[in-house]
């Protein structure tokens, strides 16, 4: 009766406290059966309660095992993706992007016309640059309220986070909205199309590679510290890499050309980080707006533009950025990477 069952070890062992004689207990020089019979389902409880808590444990690590695994699953695909997206922008690069639909990289479409080299985005008042705009600052003001509820809010590291997701979402927005004006006194005019690119492509290219670097120097910080060696060194090496890459493009194609490159980069580092900024939310999304990307270079007149053109892609790709957030990654709870 003094034995009990040990689930860690799948077998039978000997209790090292036997039950204790109470005064009182011995009756002719026995022990009181009522003694023993009270021990015995002491020591049954206890067994059982050790062996739901090893089960549990055990259920814990598998179920978090399944989730890791359904992460990098989900970075894996996204990062396949965005290789065939980036291999078929230098496709449509090769052909300056003729035939493809795509007015200065994107694909434009427009609520009373379609957007094209002629009119540029004179006529139709609302296009996908707008409504992209409209989205963009929309996610900036969520991020910022998400800040305003995260409990933990305040410290140091934490703001300068939502910070930098803010201003990722915000300088996406204003780009669209740069590229659809048609006036502008102290900035180039793009239209939504611009044939030549020559006067602004220095000046472009600086503000270009000033932009890859800090987006590199953010996502690579997220990832692994921006304190880390790795994390400068591959910025400057995908900053040389987007500028290289992009200056066959005769100007027209830089930009798509930056988020083509931005992808797999991302995907890079959510496949080999542990940070929950990278959460498989954030990898389903980033699958999803990599497919749009691929819609729209190579099929931006049949299937995407008259279901609203690039818009989609900034919805997913912010609505990913969004999630990736303290507040919703942990609710604010758990600590984030303090390198």
């Amino acid at each position: 009766q003094n034995a009990n069952y040990d689930p860690s070890q799948d077998l039978f062992k000997l209790d090292d406290d036997p039950p204790k004689i109470k005064p009182g207990s011995l009756q002719g020089g026995e022990l009181s059966l009522d003694s023993l019979k009270g021990h015995h389902k002491f020591q049954l409880v206890r067994s059982h309660l050790t062996y739901y808590k090893i089960s549990t444990t055990k259920l814990k690590a598998t179920h978090t095992m399944l989730l890791e695994r359904i992460n990098k699953l989900a970075w894996g695909v996204a990062l396949l993706l965005s290789l065939w997206y980036a291999y078929i922008f230098f496709q449509v690069s090769r052909s300056k992007g003729e035939d493809s639909g795509l007015l200065f990289g994107f694909c434009v479409a427009g609520l009373s016309k379609k957007p094209d080299e002629d009119v540029g985005c004179e006529k139709p008042l609302i296009n996908s640059h707008v409504a992209a705009f409209v989205v963009d600052v929309f996610l900036t003001a969520v991020t910022a309220y998400f800040w305003y509820k995260d409990p933990q809010k305040g410290g140091f590291k934490k703001d300068i986070v939502y910070l930098a997701l803010g201003f990722i979402i915000l300088i996406h927005g204003l780009l669209h909205w740069f590229l659809q004006q048609t006036t502008f006194d102290f900035l180039p005019i793009i239209n939504c199309y611009r044939p030549d690119t020559s006067d602004i492509e220095e000046f472009g290219y600086i503000i270009f590679g000033t932009f890859s670097f800090l987006l590199s120097l953010i996502i690579l910080g997220f990832g692994f510290g921006v304190k880390k060696w790795f994390t400068w060194v591959g910025s400057v090496i995908f900053t040389i890499a987007v500028v290289v890459l992009t200056q066959d493009t005769g100007g027209e194609l830089i930009l798509p050309g930056l988020f083509c490159i931005v992808h797999p980069l991302s995907c890079f580092t959510g496949l080999f980080t542990k940070e929950p900024l990278f959460n498989t939310k954030v990898a389903t999304l980033f699958v999803i707006c990599t497919a749009v990307g691929i819609l729209e270079l190579s099929s931006c007149n049949d299937i995407l533009r008259p279901y609203g053109g690039h818009v989609w892609y900034d919805i997913t790709l912010h609505m990913a950025v969004v999630s990736s957030t303290p507040y919703i990654t942990n609710h604010g709870k758990k600590k984030i990477h303090e390198d």
